[in-house]
């Protein structure tokens, strides 16, 4: 596992505890994109996904972390303090994965130029340590990694700059397995250790399950509900029974969210163990169980 090293001091000058609180907010961002009457609290630390079948909502809100669009109703908090106060400079509260361009010929200089005018920010000496087991050195020319390392040296100075709320977006999801998780445990050691929110987006349940705190589903611009997912042993995943005599009644109580029913055939989310749910499935009666991992889509039907 990849170990973030940081040195863990205020973010802001004095110690904050970062907070995102969204009260009966409806907004409209500049790309056209909303939200419509959404109540939400994100504490630190703590990473949070964001579940849609759209990019919409996602887009939305790192649109109104960043001020750009208009509050049509309600209010948005961070860190305590009203947005407003960061309207000409969300930067000071808020790193963007989507807004972070790589600018400068190597490694060191991107990172350099990244951080110059922030304060608070790793400097260079202290973030390279971060991509050495990466594979990525200083001096490294930019134009020669590959597009997957690009991802991975963007993130690294994504929390290089030490800001209290980081946006990821679906940068995981351009990773492969491997790094996804390296990355992952990586993104998550910073929001531990520096007292933040982290907020990403994820086509990949797993993904979502294996790093997110809280899950946060989303229908169209609504909330539709929230999951704290801290104390799950398991993935969710899609179990589609043929056949008759399952136990439906026991089966939703053991953690089933029904999402169809014909005449011969049960289809449902599961969460938790899957080994638990197995003696469920032994009926002579059954004559065929399928078990996949759970899509997005079957995710908001059951959520």
């Amino acid at each position: 596992m990849l170990k973030l090293v940081l040195i863990v001091s205020s973010l802001m000058g004095e110690w904050i505890v970062s907070s995102v609180v969204l009260n009966n907010l409806t907004f409209e961002a500049k790309s056209g994109a909303e939200l419509e009457e959404v109540s939400l609290g994100l504490m630190a630390p703590q990473m949070v996904a964001l579940c849609s079948n759209s990019e919409a909502p996602v887009q939305a809100l790192e649109q109104l972390l960043m001020n750009q669009g208009k509050v049509i109703e309600g209010s948005v908090q961070i860190n305590g303090g009203d947005l407003g106060q960061l309207r000409h400079h969300p930067e000071q509260a808020v790193a963007s994965f989507s807004r972070l361009a790589l600018k400068g010929k190597t490694v060191e200089r991107a990172i350099h130029h990244a951080s110059r005018h922030l304060k608070d920010a790793l400097t260079v000496e202290q973030t390279l340590p971060m991509l050495a087991p990466l594979g990525i050195k200083h001096d490294d020319k930019v134009a020669g990694l590959t597009a997957a390392q690009q991802v991975e040296l963007r993130i690294v100075i994504l929390l290089a700059l030490r800001r209290s709320v980081v946006f990821l977006g679906d940068a995981l999801d351009q990773l492969t397995a491997a790094a996804r998780q390296t990355i992952g445990n990586l993104v998550a050691d910073y929001a531990h250790k520096t007292n933040s929110v982290v907020l990403f987006s994820s086509s990949d349940v797993s993904t979502m399950m294996r790093f997110a705190k809280t899950i946060y589903y989303f229908s169209g611009s609504r909330l539709t509900s929230a999951r704290d997912i801290t104390a799950n042993d398991g993935v969710d995943c899609t179990v589609t029974v043929t056949g008759t005599g399952l136990p439906i009644d026991v089966a939703m109580k053991m953690g089933a969210h029904m999402l169809g029913e014909a005449a011969n055939q049960t289809r449902f989310l599961y969460t938790g163990n899957i080994q638990a749910l197995l003696p469920l499935l032994e009926q002579s009666t059954i004559t065929d169980v399928r078990i996949e991992d759970a899509t997005v889509d079957d995710e908001l039907m059951a959520y």
